[in-house]
């Protein structure tokens, strides 16, 4: 027989798992992951398909993935692998920047303001300024 206890701890970490795997930064990745896989399946077609078809006709051989040096150094399957990080970072570096651009971080709060007579700064609820012990104006004079 399971005691009280054990089982009241048992509810208790589904509890906290529920909680866990419900807040909002844990779906926010998942989604992440989901739709980033998502993106590497398009990144990895897009260079299979319609980029490196392009290159091929350069590379001796043709098919550029099967390019192999020696007993089993796959270089062709590395160089797409490479070019698919490649490819994915600079079109996550792309829309990073975007968003980026579209979102600026808001602007901090001015903490401090300069002496007037020693401008050294000093915090802005400051009445005396404590490099040169000057009193100085109120907020609303500056």
């Amino acid at each position: 027989m399971v005691s009280r206890r054990v089982k009241r701890g048992g509810r208790q970490f589904w509890q906290e798992f529920r909680d866990f795997a419900v807040k909002g930064n844990v779906i926010d990745l998942s989604v992440a992951v989901i739709v980033g896989g998502a993106f590497g399946k398009i990144v990895s077609s897009f260079v299979a398909d319609i980029l490196m078809p392009l290159i091929n006709p350069l590379i001796p051989g043709g098919n550029w993935r099967e390019i192999v040096i020696g007993p089993g150094l796959k270089i062709g399957s590395f160089a797409g692998n490479v070019l698919d990080f490649v490819v994915i970072a600079l079109a996550m570096f792309l829309i990073i920047r975007v968003v980026i651009r579209q979102n600026p971080p808001p602007p901090t709060p001015v903490s401090e303001r300069e002496c007037p007579y020693c401008l050294e700064l000093v915090p802005i609820a400051a009445i005396k300024c404590r490099a040169c012990a000057s009193e100085l104006p109120s907020k609303s004079q500056s």
